[in-house]
């Protein structure tokens, strides 16, 4: 009998597949006979995945967020503290430059003046004796001493010279005035009334004034420097309100020799 000739077997892709060789899908013939399955070339059956995923992302975001927001108990943050001390102890310590000398400015150290107890006892004694001093007041503010002087008694009503009154007044002060080693201050002040032509506001009529009385200290001999500001009508609220209108306003025209606690520098 002849020998009968066998062919290989040829292999055949799975019914219905071998229509999907060749298009990027289904089955494809690597070499001879091996198929290799790469898929549907449409198949989006896995495509939920994506949307399962960002989800859990999403809920994983919440509830870190809702953990940061919430209060820690002290003893787990203790327990923390605990269990990382071992850990931390092996990190490399860090020094910090200090500063070795104290960089502020030093306190201003200033000589001592008269006594402003001492002086306030002699200026009410000699204003006492005096009625051209009706009206003034000498009173303590903290480290300094005011000598109120109206201002009806130095100058006419609207004007910055002195008037015959006014200059006895500071010829009197003057005596005690001109042995003081303590810095001295003029502050003018004015109501609140607005003042004639010649001033814009009160506030130079206030500082022409407190020129005038410096400026009369100085030709009756007193040496030492004098500060000159103008308040105007800066300080009317502070007078005493019980006061009748007619009073404050008084009160208000006013210049005050201001005599602080130390003395002026020696240059």
């Amino acid at each position: 009998m002849a020998a009968e000739s066998k062919s290989p077997a040829r292999k055949t892709p799975p019914s219905g597949r071998g229509q999907e060789a060749g298009a990027g899908g289904g089955w494809q013939k690597l070499s001879g006979s091996l198929l290799v399955y790469r898929g549907r070339r449409h198949d989006n059956s896995q495509a939920w995945l994506l949307t399962f995923t960002d989800l859990s992302a999403l809920m994983l975001t919440f509830f870190v967020l809702l953990f940061s927001m919430s209060t820690i108990k002290d003893q787990d943050w203790q327990n923390l503290i605990d269990a990382l001390a071992p850990r931390m102890s092996s990190l490399q310590e860090v020094t910090l430059a200090l500063p070795t000398e104290d960089r502020s400015a030093e306190e201003v150290e200033r000589v001592p003046g008269t006594d402003l107890d001492y002086l306030a006892a002699v200026l009410k004694e000699q204003m006492a004796a005096n009625d051209i001093f009706s009206g003034a007041q000498v009173h303590r503010q903290g480290d300094r001493l005011v000598v109120s002087l109206p201002g009806d008694l130095l100058f006419a009503p609207g004007a910055t010279e002195l008037d015959e009154e006014g200059a006895k007044a500071l010829f009197a002060l003057t005596g005690v005035l001109r042995n003081l080693r303590n810095v001295i201050e003029i502050a003018g002040h004015a109501d609140p009334t607005q003042p004639q032509q010649a001033y814009p506001s009160n506030w130079e009529l206030s500082l022409a004034r407190a020129a005038a009385v410096s400026g009369r200290l100085g030709e009756l001999g007193y040496a030492g420097s004098i500060v000159v500001r103008g308040y105007g009508d800066a300080h009317y609220a502070e007078i005493d309100p019980e006061l009748t209108p007619e009073a404050r306003l008084a009160r208000a025209r006013r210049v005050d020799i201001v005599i602080h606690s130390y003395a002026a520098e020696v240059r």
